[in-house]
């Protein structure tokens, strides 16, 4: 069960028509998350007596946010903004764990169940100065200080622990006109990344008979160095794109697993000493008939990990890839058809490797009048989307196979009204079954 609601204020105050203007909004959304799921384990060797599981989980989580920014064009031609940002998250979590030798006889247990509490508060600052260099060429400046401020509490455990920390994140871009087709960009910026909340969470949750998890209170949050060279070209309704990148990345995340004895292995994030990503990603996207459009991207990459102080870690390097592929099928004006795809390759693990996966979707969908049309979806049509994790240490070897089997098909009816006739959203939502508008 989902439930979110959320209210938004805005407030433009414009000095003139030529974008010299201050805007400020202010945000509040609130959403809840419950579900529960009942497990089953099969003892094969040795041969035992079944054991049933049920877990349900509440998440409830309220976010406020606040931005105030200002934009001022220059006599240069150029243009500065300013600007200040508050984010604050304040997510509850509540697990319950019960267990038992059938399904009418499972029963909580205490040493399972947790209570979990956080705040995450961000401050941030920031400006950006651009104009132009010349006739095709033109560049933007940018900085961004932030100063973060966590608190987690595990009500049950009694355990605490709090992180504050001030960055600086500066930007810079450089753009070259070619042509009124193609454009050349270089940029260099540092990101960051936080951990979730829930990943600072300590609480050893149970998993299965074999796997249990936690966060980690000492997370910290990986940041990048991100270098990129872009070409880019638009030519009627086709676009191109390839970028060359480097990306260094400082305290990446990566799952790590320790064995706890009996077999039974505990996973939790830490830090990496650092990461390196050098790759090219190729996108584009265009008509191969009248009534067929694509869209396609693959992006080919080396990756180089230094394990730093993870336990049973090792440096590690690989060459990867990803790509994702889309269809969109307009054979009559009343019908659409959408085909599409991913495909995720390997990822290196500071202990091992996640293993490549992907899935293929397909949509339809038939325009019965000005406000009604027929819907039909099928989400992971070969039930082929899996997660397969293999740890490879010193001390214990493990491969673990999830056939997650998200196959399923929607068929239904979106009827829209209010506002007049709507143009319908090209592409179709795979993760629920359509909605009415």
């Amino acid at each position: 069960d989902f439930a979110n609601w959320g209210a938004t204020a805005r407030v433009l105050r414009r000095f003139d028509d030529a974008g010299h203007e201050w805007s400020n909004e202010l945000r509040y959304d609130k959403n809840s998350n419950d579900s529960s799921g009942l497990a089953v384990t099969n003892y094969l060797i040795p041969a035992g007596q079944a054991l049933y599981e049920r877990t349900a989980n509440a998440t409830d989580q309220v976010n406020w946010g606040f931005t105030s920014a200002y934009t001022r064009p220059l006599s240069t031609g150029g243009k500065l903004r300013l600007g200040y940002e508050l984010n604050d998250q304040r997510p509850e979590q509540r697990t319950d764990f019960l267990r038992g030798p059938s399904e009418a006889a499972v029963v909580p247990v205490p040493a399972l169940n947790n209570r979990f509490e956080a705040r995450q508060t961000v401050h941030a600052l920031y400006t950006t100065y651009e104009r132009p260099l010349g006739e095709k060429l033109s560049g933007q400046l940018g900085l961004r200080l932030e100063q973060a401020d966590i608190r987690i509490e595990d009500l049950t455990g009694g355990a605490t622990a709090s992180q504050d920390y001030f960055r600086a994140y500066p930007t810079a871009h450089l753009q070259y006109q070619l042509n009124p087709e193609q454009t050349l960009r270089a940029s260099y910026s540092r990101r960051i990344q936080r951990p979730q909340p829930s990943q600072l969470n300590p609480f050893v949750s149970y998993q299965d008979p074999l796997n249990r998890r936690s966060g980690n209170p000492d997370l910290q949050p990986q940041e990048t160095d991100s270098f990129e060279a872009m070409w880019q070209m638009r030519k009627g309704q086709s676009f191109y794109q390839a970028t060359a990148y480097l990306r260094d990345t400082d305290k990446a995340f990566t799952d790590v697993a320790t064995d706890i004895g009996g077999g039974v292995l505990l996973t939790r994030p830490e830090n990496l000493g650092s990461r390196r990503d050098i790759g090219l990603e190729l996108t584009a996207n265009g008509r191969l008939h009248p009534t067929l459009r694509y869209n396609a991207s693959v992006n080919v990459f080396r990756q180089e990990i230094d394990a730093g102080a993870v336990a049973g870690g090792g440096d590690r390097e690989a060459a990867l890839a990803s790509g994702r592929l889309s269809l969109n099928w307009q054979p009559t004006t009343k019908d659409f058809v959408q085909l599409s795809g991913f495909w995720q390759g390997d990822s290196l693990l500071a202990q091992g490797t996640r293993e490549a996966g992907g899935m293929v979707n397909l949509g339809y969908r038939r325009k019965l009048s000005d406000t009604l049309s027929f819907n039909f979806t099928g989400r992971d049509l070969f039930n082929s989307f899996s997660n397969t994790t293999v740890y490879d240490t010193p001390l214990f070897s493990e491969r673990n196979e999830q056939k997650i089997k998200l196959r399923a098909f929607y068929v239904g009816l979106t009827w829209n009204f209010g506002g007049g006739q709507r143009r319908q959203p090209e592409q179709f939502d795979f993760s629920t079954g359509p909605s009415g508008g």
